[in-house]
């Protein structure tokens, strides 16, 4: 049932027919809701995409806070909305059903403040050092009391270490504890800097990936299924393709089919007999 508020003039609230009405954030939305059907590879693939997008930026809500947070100003959209609509347009790879999260791609924040130079980091004893230069140009949009907030993610346990405030510009180095199991685990890490005053904050940096990418053994066999049953239907493509070749080969120039079908015949033998001669690397001699 919809109610109309402030008399039968006013904005409908609630479910009329097929139609939601609400208000967000000041303004009045409708959406259609309604028996689906069932989902075409497309909208399979969109699904996953969302799926994967916020289940990681899910670990990173009150990160995203500070680094949306001048984005979702004076719109209709919250943090989180904006990130991930950010993300699942830039930071996803692989196609449905193997789509997966392109950590170098990565944005836990989007402003316009300037990030330091020399970004570094390396594995200390007990811990993560984190250095960079500490120079800074008031007029050019960065301050010596710039925050620096340090976000880590470990793929492989699905953890995070956010650190708010961590350092500050001027100081050009911070060390974070990790214990032994964290500091020899995967690790894709980020930061931004955000001024004192929380009126901008800068793009998220990528500092990189320590210990070597984690690959999901899910998608991982998946993925060699995959290859594994296109190899084969590659192969056998080839087979029917060289057969077919050869036959032709031994009749007579004027017995075998039309010119073009004949050259296309030839055309995608020759394709596959060098794709298989370059994926066969158990074969000891040339096919054909």
């Amino acid at each position: 049932m919809s109610v109309s508020r402030n008399g039968m003039h006013g904005w409908p609230s609630g479910k009329l027919g097929n139609v939601v009405s609400y208000m967000l954030n000041g303004q009045l939305v409708h959406r259609t809701v309604g028996k689906q059907g069932k989902p075409s590879l497309k909208q399979k693939a969109n699904h996953q995409s969302m799926a994967v997008i916020t289940r990681f930026l899910g670990h990173f809500n009150g990160y995203l806070n500070n680094g949306f947070e001048l984005e979702a100003r004076g719109t209709i959209r919250n943090q989180h909305n904006l990130a991930v609509s950010c993300n699942k347009k830039n930071a996803l790879q692989g196609e449905y059903p193997n789509i997966s999260i392109d950590y170098a791609k990565v944005q836990l924040s989007k402003g316009t403040l300037n990030n330091p130079d020399q970004l570094r980091m390396e594995k200390v004893e007990g811990g993560l050092q984190i250095s960079w230069d500490p120079s800074y140009q008031s007029g050019s949009g960065s301050q010596y009391d710039d925050c620096l907030q340090l976000a880590i993610y470990f793929p492989k346990s699905r953890t995070q270490k956010v650190e708010l405030n961590f350092s500050k510009r001027e100081m050009g180095t911070a060390f974070l504890p990790l214990t032994a199991e964290k500091l020899e685990a995967s690790m894709e890490v980020y930061l931004f800097l955000s001024a004192a005053n929380h009126d901008s904050v800068s793009d998220t940096v990528y500092l990189g990936n320590l210990n070597g990418a984690w690959g999901n053994p899910k998608i991982t066999e998946e993925k060699g299924k995959k290859e594994e049953e296109e190899n084969l239907r590659a192969n056998a493509r080839y087979e029917q393709v060289k057969g077919q070749y050869k036959a032709q080969m031994k009749l007579k120039p004027e017995d075998r089919m039309l010119g073009k079908a004949f050259r296309s015949l030839e055309t995608e033998y020759l394709v596959l007999m060098n794709r298989y001669e370059s994926t066969s690397g158990s074969r000891q001699s040339k096919p054909g």
